[in-house]
């Protein structure tokens, strides 16, 4: 609970700097349904309560990894909750002395080949000095993919001059480079102003070849990112204004990567990254200006506005957590839909794209929290399992999966 009420005073702040009346808020003629008769998120009955879940992927086996804040790894079976979950990788020790609210492990992924080379992708925090870890560990492909810690190499150690807004989800794009999702440091306003800064990593998505070393570096520059050859800015950078990245993934089907962002005072946005584009943060907070922030930090800045953005004010959410574009067989209702959660109000929803991808055409709602909810719901990762079905983490440890209702089901 004192997580919580941190968090939400902390996201909060003070509206002083904003005058949320004279914010834009074209998002707000988007059609919004009510809660969806056709399905049901419900939890799934595992026997342990996963400690703070922040991520997960799925091996060829069909097990999936869930990885625990604050260090500890469980691989389970989706399919079947009653088999017993076992401990896949134990980080707590390298975990000790992380504490803070957003401190611990923040991302995992497997290299496209990982049939062939074994190669795990892990980001995480570390504290003296506080920085964030992006690595790489082999398993054993002969033993149930076991994983070697004894193998870990460290690929990019990010400093962070603040406590939070670590964002460090990761995730392969279809042209085999790793995705490295990074906030903008920390504190209201970004206060050293990382984020508009081409020449910090803070507050942007990093795009690396790891098939490759180059220079001192442990990973190779890919020849396209926007900013080769240019000084006075980090050739890793692919896009940039961003606060706290949370919630990446390619779409399966076009091949986009679509990213949630938390914002500060009234906004939480949804926006479709491209390369060398500009998403405002932290001149602008969602569509909005920054009052903290009055002169854009460079000159020429042009900002990439969300594709979706909702507002705090009409009590909208508190803390978006994004989020994939549905591309499951289950629920034809969702196709080409955008789904994402919000932390602070126990919500589930998705929205509809246009055939463009530019715009949202209507919002479902799928869950809300209410009072008669038999626990907590926080979610702290949206994701697809296998054949692309919503699977949500949720912080009290709960496991939850999208369901449909029948008419039996409904009668009860």
């Amino acid at each position: 609970m004192r997580f919580r009420l941190f968090l939400a005073a902390f996201l909060l702040g003070s509206v002083a700097s904003v005058s949320g009346a004279d914010q834009p808020d074209d998002y707000a003629s988007v059609p919004k349904e009510a809660e969806i008769t056709w399905g049901q998120l419900r939890p799934l009955s595992f026997e342990t309560k996963f400690d703070l879940p922040s991520g997960f992927l799925h091996l060829p086996d069909g097990t999936t990894v869930i990885a625990c804040q604050r260090g500890l790894f469980h691989r389970v079976d989706l399919r079947d909750p009653a088999k017993p979950s076992a401990i896949y990788l134990d980080f707590r020790e390298k975990m000790k002395g992380s504490v803070n609210f957003e401190d611990g492990i923040h991302g995992l992924a497997l290299h496209p080949q990982f049939e062939k080379n074994g190669r795990l992708f892990l980001s995480y925090s570390q504290v003296d000095p506080r920085r964030t870890v992006l690595s790489e560990m082999r398993v054993d492909l002969k033993n149930d993919f076991v994983p070697l810690p004894e193998t870990e190499r460290v690929l990019l150690q990010v400093d962070q001059p603040l406590a939070d807004h670590w964002g460090g989800q990761i995730v392969f794009g279809p042209d085999g480079f790793l995705y490295l999702g990074l906030g903008d440091g920390g504190l209201r306003d970004d206060p050293y102003r990382l984020a508009q800064n081409l020449w910090a990593w803070h507050g942007k998505i990093l795009r690396l070849d790891i098939d490759r070393k180059q220079g001192a570096r442990e990973y190779a520059i890919p020849a396209d990112n926007p900013f080769v050859g240019l000084q006075l800015m980090r050739e890793e950078i692919f896009a940039s204004g961003l606060r706290n990245p949370w919630g990446m993934a390619f779409d399966a089907k076009t091949g986009h990567l679509w990213v949630a962002d938390v914002g500060q005072d009234f906004w939480e946005e949804i926006n479709r990254i491209e390369k060398g584009a500009n998403y405002g943060w932290s001149d602008r907070d969602g569509p909005a200006a920054l009052a903290a922030h009055p002169e854009p930090l460079l000159a020429d800045a042009r900002f990439i506005d969300p594709v979706f953005a909702y507002t705090r004010m009409r009590g909208d959410g508190l803390c978006i957590i994004g989020g994939y574009v549905y591309r499951g067989e289950a629920f034809p209702e969702l196709e080409n839909c955008y789904l994402f959660g919000d932390w602070g109000y126990g919500l589930v929803e998705a929205i509809e794209l246009s055939p463009d991808e530019d715009r949202a055409l209507r919002r479902i709602t799928l869950y809300r929290q209410s009072p008669d909810s038999a626990g907590p719901f926080n979610p702290t990762f949206i994701g697809a399992d296998s054949a692309g079905e919503l699977v949500v983490l949720s912080q009290d440890g709960t496991i939850w999966m999208l369901e449909r209702l029948t008419a039996m089901s409904k009668n009860g």
